[in-house]
């Protein structure tokens, strides 16, 4: 199966609310992401070893920095977040690529295929992999449903982080090639390992 980049998606850090008890309240977020360069107008985008040019992230210490540089996401995983909201919410929704708050969206790969330490080479840029994508109350407040947070760790639709060896240019449309690493520890083991902490 060929693994492509499908969707670019950037943003700009933004006031979030948050249910706090019975109060709302904002805070920063990076979360909201909307598409820069798709299949259908595949613009160039730089990276560089700090992520997309022009994206932000408002908490470096939990999202961005130079180990989680980039946020990537399987496109196969959207039916399933686009189902969950449809029902919550009671009427249908489709959601568009980088809702979830991922700069790269992509087919072909999922959490079982990925491994901390495999390299992936992207356009002109290579990668690596470093760590699963841990849903804090942020996302929760994104979605608006309690359980998002939870429903993302249990069926292993987490997404990675990269880490950016090399930067450069990169479109939609770029096929992805994955250079194995040690495979000791895929990001399906993770997801699995923070959903049974403290078990």
């Amino acid at each position: 199966m060929t693994i492509r980049l499908e969707t670019i998606s950037a943003g700009l850090a933004k006031p979030l609310w948050i249910r706090d008890g019975e109060d709302l309240r904002t805070v920063m977020s990076g979360i909201q992401k909307t598409p820069v360069s798709t299949i259908i107008e595949p613009r160039a985008i730089e990276v560089t070893v700090t992520g997309i040019v022009g994206d932000e992230q408002a908490d470096p210490q939990v999202h961005g920095g130079t180990e989680k540089a980039l946020y990537m996401y399987p496109q196969e995983h959207y039916p399933f977040w686009s189902s969950l909201l449809s029902e919550v919410k009671g009427h249908s929704i489709h959601l568009e690529h980088g809702y979830l708050g991922e700069n790269l969206t992509i087919s072909g790969l999922s959490e079982e295929d990925v491994y901390v330490g495999d390299r992936l080479r992207i356009g002109a840029i290579e990668c690596a992999v470093t760590k699963l994508r841990e849903p804090c109350y942020k996302f929760t407040a994104k979605t608006g449903i309690a359980t998002a947070a939870k429903a993302m760790i249990q069926g292993a639709r987490s997404g990675w982080y990269l880490r950016v060896l090399q930067g450069g240019l990169i479109y939609a449309g770029d096929a992805i090639t994955v250079i194995p690493g040690p495979r000791e520890c895929s990001i399906a083991q993770q997801n699995h390992a923070l959903l049974h902490r403290g078990d």
